[in-house]
């Protein structure tokens, strides 16, 4: 999960998302945690407005710990087109940690859902550094699939990695990789 600033100690459990009251930002609810503990509901009605952050019933001092926290991480550096070449730089707080966090986890998760689809119904394969996949062939309907795949594999005139053979967390990587044309970290 990409976010504008790495950090730990803060994550969020339990995210809901509403896309369809999504508007100028996400709609969504989550409990907020600090070094694993929960601490706080937040909460954004995906109208353009801040995230609220509301402390669980006795983790007001955690909450404030959590916000000083926030505060001491450096600004986040956005990407938008500007006049000046200098780059937008927003102080960083806690709500602002929150949004990105949901942000980030809500796209993983479309992510994986895609990659799930995909990887159910298709034999993907990597070919001369290239995602690539059989036309027409499900992979549910394989029943020998070892067999089918050595066939595939004495077919082709280069080594290829079948994703359906790789762990899962692996052969996401790779097809995330792949899909988003980013560089492995």
């Amino acid at each position: 999960m990409d976010t504008i600033t790495r950090q730990d100690r803060i994550t969020l459990k339990n995210l809901k998302v509403a896309d369809f009251a999504s508007e100028e930002t996400l709609c969504f609810t989550a409990t907020v945690m600090f070094d694993g503990r929960p601490i706080a509901e937040a909460r954004n009605d995906g109208h353009g407005g801040s995230t609220f952050v509301r402390a669980l019933q006795g983790q007001a001092a955690l909450l404030a710990q959590a916000e000083e926290f926030a505060k001491s991480l450096p600004p986040a550096s956005l990407d938008v087109e500007r006049e000046d070449d200098e780059p937008l730089l927003i102080d960083m707080t806690l709500d602002f940690l929150v949004d990105q966090l949901a942000d980030a986890m809500h796209a993983e998760r479309k992510l994986r859902t895609a990659f799930n689809r995909d990887i159910g119904n298709k034999v993907l394969f990597i070919k001369d550094g290239r995602l690539l996949f059989l036309k027409g062939i499900k992979l549910k309907a394989i029943a020998e699939r070892a067999a089918y795949f050595a066939k595939l594999r004495s077919r082709q005139d280069q080594p290829i990695v079948i994703l359906a053979e790789l762990p899962a967390n692996e052969a996401f990587a790779i097809w995330k990789q792949h899909v988003l044309g980013d560089k492995p970290r």
